[in-house]
């Protein structure tokens, strides 16, 4: 059996990307990847935070191809099943990992020099450890989240960011029937807090952005939320139409958006912050302790999140297919990256990487980005 030549995307981490053919042993376990799903951390790694050159996307989902005799036996999957990929490659021994913490293990901890898939360098091994490839390698160490057939390509692709908001915005927020709820910033991650907010029975679910996010605003109704303007009025606005929140999460997290949300929950209220925009916070402390206030961090996702956002997005119930899908050929993600970076986003943030997607050879984005 022939050694694969494996089309991949390796970016250098200083804004630079180019499509090479890896070679994948015959015999290695690996995942015929379906989708790369695109998160701001995808950006700020293909612009300024690789330390070596490495095949990006770490919102993966695809078919298992091959697994070898000892990889099947822990995974306890088979040849054939489409599964979701965690970006979380944990040690496995360490007490994170055996509670079932594998996300917090030091292996994969970015804030102590750990490594996730998407980060690992395409000089080691057979340099496929990310999604923005044909093929991905896979381990015994892999988490893998089997995903129903009959979901589309796009549906699918939604399957991470929504357990990232099932478990900031259901659990770490506690929302759920008759909740009011509001979310800081309709972007790719504030659109899933939306549809798992209105999937999780809130009474109220508000999404908040800048007038120049006014079509993602939109977006946003189409999930079912109201959408109200982040300007210097919104406090008093939101108080006005829907009185104190149970809720807020906030996925930009600057001083500013921070400060609205604890003047916008009521007592018992939780603050969720997830996201870090840069810049020292001072939260009201006479306005958390009045109000008895929880304010919560929160990093990735548990376990459980994957479980049923994949429940969710199964029964049809999140709305995330009235979201357009932005797909992108493996010769254009530098340039879809870069302009990301520089502000010129599509309108949809659900960008997509699909391998299997030739790009236009006309265009010249194409030409700079295949060597």
């Amino acid at each position: 059996m022939n050694d694969l030549l494996v089309r991949a995307a390796v970016s250098d981490g200083a804004g630079a990307t180019e499509v090479r053919e890896l070679v994948l042993p015959a015999s290695a376990s690996r995942l015929r990847v379906e989708s790369s799903a695109v998160c701001g951390t995808d950006v700020m790694l293909h612009q300024r935070g690789l330390e070596a050159p490495a095949v990006l996307g770490h919102h993966t989902i695809g078919r298992i191809d091959h697994l070898t005799p000892e990889d099947a036996e822990a995974l306890g999957l088979e040849v054939g099943t489409r599964v979701a990929v965690e970006e979380y490659v944990g040690c496995g021994t360490c007490a994170e990992c055996s509670a079932g913490r594998y996300r917090l293990c030091a292996a994969v901890d970015l804030w102590t020099g750990g490594e996730r898939v998407g980060m690992i360098p395409a000089s080691r091994a057979s340099g496929l450890h990310g999604g923005n490839a044909e093929f991905m390698e896979l381990s015994s160490r892999h988490v893998l989240h089997p995903l129903p057939d009959h979901l589309s390509v796009d549906q699918a692709a939604w399957t991470l960011p929504l357990a990232n908001a099932v478990d900031w915005t259901l659990d770490a927020g506690g929302v759920g029937p008759g909740s009011k709820v509001a979310v800081i910033g309709p972007g790719y991650h504030g659109l899933s807090c939306v549809a798992a907010a209105v999937a999780g029975g809130a009474e109220t679910t508000i999404a908040l952005g800048r007038r120049s996010s006014a079509g993602r605003l939109e977006l946003a109704r189409r999930l079912g939320a109201t959408t109200e303007l982040n300007d210097d009025t919104v406090v008093d606005v939101v108080r006005e139409k829907y009185g104190p929140l149970d809720a807020v999460i906030d996925t930009i997290g600057t001083p500013q958006t921070m400060a609205t949300a604890i003047q916008l929950l009521g007592r018992f209220g939780v603050l969720v912050i997830a996201g870090l925009s840069g810049g020292d916070a001072a939260l009201d402390p006479t306005a958390i302790v009045r109000n008895l206030l929880t304010v919560r961090g929160v990093r990735g996702r548990s376990p459980q999140a994957v479980t049923r956002a994949i429940e969710l997005l199964s029964s049809g119930r999140t709305g995330l297919e009235r979201i357009p899908t932005h797909n992108v050929p493996l010769e254009q993600v530098g340039q879809s990256l870069r302009d990301m970076d520089q502000g010129n986003a599509p309108l949809t943030p659900h960008v997509v990487i699909d391998p299997w997607l030739r790009a236009d050879p006309t265009r010249s984005d194409s030409a700079k980005e295949t060597r």
